[in-house]
């Protein structure tokens, strides 16, 4: 095991010297990038050079079987309703996903941003860092991870095809392969860009089916200089990474084209929330086949794009877009693509700018049961109009140190009149309670009788936590949030 970690950290320190080099190729084939990993540590210790300024960024990733639920609610929550046909006969399928973890031993599951739905976790680098990437694929058929915009050598392209083999250009079940690419600067931003640029990476054995399948995920390089100590650029306030594409479950029949953001459709993407004043970075990233032409616009505000002025921006199959935002106008608006059969189809989604004192919570739980394959408690309307309708998201808090958030959302039906509490009842079920310290419900959408709406600044606020110890101590905040 040390061998491999000393033949990884040899690799990785020569990329930040070809990188440095006026002439790379010759100093890719000199002595030193040869050396074995006890000479070349030997080395270190006698040489003190900025050249080694550069970060080694490694990640755990794992390629899994899952069941994916485009509309986990069973509802269009974009207009309160019912999903329409033909989308409400079935939303749950199989997909494969890449999900991160916290070290090689692939035992502990990273936390990841509620919104980022069936995307893989965010791989980030500066320029003049390199990337590591231990891949384990768990999965039921070969897999990779094929990088767009970094550079990468042959035995790290990750894509199968007849040129040259690799062993990580097809890992097979139950393998594991560790890939090193490099944030040189043509992987950076460029002159037109901001200050970040992002590229997808997804598996390519079969590169069509898998990507449909939901193996894909976003690398975010950061100019150099301009990044935080987590690789994130330094000018922007909070980023979100979107996907727009069309999930084919059904060879093509409409009952199976799924016109998604981020794997969801009919506003059950949640967690796109930004506070008033903000600067957001939206990183935008079109997949798929000739119907892939999308144009995601956004309600409510405008972005910049290449020092232009747009709400809409044009997106294909494997391109990629930066726009920033100011978020100056509070509310909670359509974030939709514009191609009328893809709206129809529930390509949409809402974003929301929220003033920091309007965040008070609107309800409140009590009388939470969770036993006996069914859940009941009490909302109480704590605001001052009518209540039509509550969502409220199922967390378990786990002992592992964060919350798991189950793609569980109730919505009630009942009108609650301000200062009235309802009941509420529902079928509940889970196959183990290993590690529950409690049940937590969290009020995604409230949707008031006058139509207006109300949505949470965050899942990490407006809680509330039934333990199952009746002596655990109450906490002031959710810790991170593993979505499954």
């Amino acid at each position: 095991m040390k061998e491999k970690v000393l033949a990884q950290e040899t690799k990785a320190i020569c990329a930040r010297l070809v990188l440095a080099s006026s002439s790379p190729k010759a100093v890719a084939h000199t002595p030193f990038c040869r050396l074995s990993g006890l000479a070349l540590l030997l080395m270190i210790g006698l040489i003190g050079s900025p050249l080694w300024a550069g970060t080694v960024r490694h990640y755990f990733i794992a390629a899994e079987d899952v069941d994916w639920d485009f509309a986990p609610t069973g509802r269009d929550l974009m207009h309160n309703g019912p999903l329409p046909l033909p989308w409400s006969t079935r939303t749950k399928y199989p997909k494969t996903r890449y999900v991160e973890y916290t070290d090689a031993t692939f035992s502990t599951r990273k936390p990841q941003p509620q919104w980022l739905g069936i995307l893989g976790p965010i791989i980030r680098a500066e320029v003049g860092d390199t990337i590591a990437v231990d891949f384990l694929n768990r999965s039921q058929d070969y897999r990779s991870i094929h990088p767009h915009g970094v550079r990468y050598d042959k035995q790290n392209e990750g894509a199968h095809y007849s040129s040259h083999m690799s062993d990580g250009d097809m890992v097979p079940p139950g393998g594991r392969f560790t890939y090193h690419w490099t944030a040189d600067e043509e992987s950076g931003p460029g002159s037109g860009d901001g200050s970040s640029v992002v590229w997808p990476y997804h598996s390519h054995v079969d590169a069509p089916l898998e990507i449909n399948a939901g193996l894909i995920g976003a690398i975010i390089i950061t100019a150099r200089g301009k990044a935080r100590p987590d690789a994130s650029p330094t000018d922007v306030d909070r980023e979100f990474v979107i996907l727009f594409t069309v999930f084919d479950q059904a060879n093509g029949q409409e009952v199976g084209l799924f016109h998604s953001i981020n794997g969801f459709i009919f506003d059950n993407l949640q967690g796109l929330i930004a506070n008033h004043g903000e600067r957001i970075r939206w990183y935008l990233m079109g997949m798929g086949s000739e119907r892939d032409l999308h144009t995601p616009h956004w309600h409510g505000n405008t972005v910049t794009s290449h020092s232009q002025r747009r709400d809409t921006i044009a997106l294909l199959p494997a391109t990629t877009e930066v726009v920033d935002m100011n978020a100056i106008n509070s509310g909670i608006w359509m974030f939709e693509c514009h191609v009328a059969d893809h709206f129809e189809g529930g390509m949409m989604t809402t974003y929301s700018v929220v003033e920091k004192e309007a965040n008070a919570c609107p309800v409140d739980y009590s009388d939470g049961k969770f036993e006996n394959l069914r859940a009941s408690f009490s909302i109480h309307n704590t605001s001052h109009g009518a209540i039509a309708s509550v969502f409220t998201d199922l967390y378990a808090f786990l002992d592992e140190g964060y919350a798991r958030y189950f793609y569980v959302t109730w919505p009630s039906a009942q009108k609650i009149d301000p200062g009235k509490t309802s009941s509420f009842q529902t079928p509940f079920s889970i196959n183990s309670t290993k590690g529950v310290l409690g049940w937590v419900l969290h009020p995604s959408l409230v949707v008031y009788s006058d139509g207006s709406r109300w949505k949470a600044p965050d899942n990490r606020a407006c809680f509330k936590i039934f333990w199952l110890s009746p002596n655990h101590p109450e906490v002031s905040q959710l810790p991170p949030v593993r979505v499954d």
